[in-house]
């Protein structure tokens, strides 16, 4: 039995698809290892067919491994009532559009065996809290996808999960939409509520994530905390109060600008001094001095490469 510290655990799954008629079987998950921290966000990223998608399914019990271990809340997950404590937004949640976004929730709450005083409740306060209140009345045939998508991660919301497992929460939001998930993400987590998300995002998975797995071809790649995957590199950032070309010629070969303003520079860590020394002998004004950290984008394609940049399932 796994410690309670860990509401996810994987070890060793293992998944493949019918190929059809004549046609071997294909490989979705070739021996996955994943484990989710309590109250942390991680984030599930890798190229098209990595087996992310796959991944949360059998994670939700709604497909079968072939292999392979999954423990929820030091259980291993052998029935439904594993999940009773998870919420669970698929990347395209499909709901019969005659129905208003209230009456679809209470459908869903009697499904989760909620009190219908509860249950009214609770549907108010999550489509408030996803933005979607003023149209909680309203039939959803003529709901845009973002709308929909907020719907979705009502019903996620719905019964209080304790581990939200989320596919592509931001699907199809404007910005001001991908602002107000992440903001809403951050609480939940801090709130105490664990969650898994998968995104193509990568900015999202940036911004809101505390911990990263990649897996490329059904397998780990990389895994681990952002702070320690995107580890400082050898190369600093000398941000300035105003743009000048003034100190060019005087930099060090390592040197170049980072912006087309002519307002950062970067330059080696051998070589930061001598460029602090050109810059302020030219009369530039220093803002800020820092170590350069890798972007999730650099090392995405550091571990899976260009022909993966499509990240998505």
């Amino acid at each position: 039995m796994q410690g309670m510290e860990t509401v996810l655990r994987i070890e060793d799954l293992r998944k493949d698809y019918a190929g059809g008629w004549r046609k071997p079987s294909r490989p979705a998950l070739s021996g996955l290892h994943l484990e989710v921290p309590r109250g942390s966000i991680t984030g599930l990223l890798g190229p098209n067919g990595a087996g992310k998608t796959t991944t949360l399914k059998c994670i939700m019990g709604l497909i079968r491994p072939q292999a392979g271990r999954i423990w929820l809340f030091g259980e291993e997950a052998t029935d439904a009532r594993s999940r009773r404590r998870m919420g669970f937004l698929p990347e395209q949640p499909y709901f019969d559009f005659y129905l208003t976004p209230r009456k679809l929730l209470s459908y869903y709450g009697r499904l989760a065996g909620m009190d219908p005083s509860r249950i009214r409740t609770k549907t108010s306060y999550v489509l408030s809290l996803v933005g979607m209140g003023d149209e909680a009345d309203l039939a959803m045939d003529k709901f845009s996808k973002g709308m929909l998508q907020r719907i979705g991660l009502a019903q996620a919301l719905l019964s209080d999960p304790e581990f939200l497992v989320l596919d592509e929460p931001s699907s199809g939001l404007d910005p001001l939409g991908k602002i107000q998930v992440r903001d809403l993400l951050n609480s939940l987590r801090d709130g105490g509520i664990t969650i898994l998300l998968s995104s193509h995002q990568l900015s999202e998975i940036e911004e809101v994530c505390d911990g990263v797995a990649i897996i490329h071809k059904g397998g780990n790649v990389a895994s681990g905390s952002l702070d320690d995957m995107l580890r400082s590199r050898e190369e600093y950032e000398i941000d300035l109060e105003e743009p000048t070309s003034a100190a060019w010629d005087e930099l060090p070969g390592s040197a170049s600008w980072a912006d087309a303003a002519h307002m950062r520079v970067v330059v080696s860590k051998k070589s930061l001094n001598e460029a602090l020394k050109a810059l302020m002998g030219s009369g530039a004004s220093i803002a800020e001095v820092r170590q350069r950290r890798m972007t999730l984008e650099e090392y995405f394609l550091e571990k899976i490469g260009r022909e993966g940049w499509e990240v998505g399932e």
